[in-house]
């Protein structure tokens, strides 16, 4: 995998079903992390022509890129800028972070522009277009930041802060087997530090 690209899912704070189909990780609006219904290494080579076995998450861009997304703001509007009422929250930036430096340590990502952004800043950085695309570019609760290289700017600094070792993974991925997602935290952890235990894997 060579990126990560941060999303927000235009719905409720709450992981539902179509999220877990666009997405391999989702954040929830209480700083919970939901895996998507596709692993990571489904996306690290798609086949265009093929049936949809992989998170779909960024248009003619998801060939080795990992979708990471914050659950919430449904009914956002960009100008005059208007979060909803289901705004992300602080809490979730900073959950998504810690997972971001997870996985970049994983798989050997470095944090740069190119290797860890937003989806509003895929068709300016990388040159694929995104039919308008704003996630995101903004932060409910920093008016200050506006625009999506302000924003990604702040969270590769977030992610850039988690980057310290770790053998446990920051929040619970696994899902249980229900049609309803839930966080298991104790599985996620043991196989975590197994992980950190034989060293991080390549890309």
């Amino acid at each position: 995998m060579k990126r990560v690209i941060l999303h927000w899912t235009a719905g409720t704070n709450v992981v539902s079903a179509l999220d877990r189909q666009h997405y391999h990780r989702i954040v929830d609006g209480e700083g919970s992390v939901f895996a998507g219904v596709w692993p990571i290494e489904a996306n690290e080579r798609i086949n265009p022509k093929g049936p949809v076995t992989y998170a779909a998450h960024t248009l003619n861009c998801n060939t080795g890129a990992i979708g990471v997304a914050l659950a919430g703001m449904k009914g956002a509007v960009e100008a005059p800028f208007s979060a909803g009422l289901y705004p992300i929250n602080e809490l979730q930036l900073r959950a998504a972070a810690q997972l971001v430096a997870y996985l970049c340590r994983q798989y050997r990502i470095p944090v740069s522009p190119t290797t860890v952004l937003t989806h509003a800043e895929v068709q300016r950085t990388l040159g694929i277009a995104q039919r308008g695309k704003w996630d995101i570019a903004r932060l409910p609760w920093r008016p200050d930041l506006v625009g999506a290289r302000p924003v990604g700017d702040h969270i590769r600094a977030l992610v850039s802060a988690e980057m310290t070792p770790a053998v446990y993974e920051p929040a619970p991925v696994a899902v249980t087997g229900g049609s309803d997602p839930e966080p298991v935290g104790f599985l996620a952890l043991i196989l975590a530090a197994l992980r950190g235990l034989f060293g991080p894997k390549g890309a």
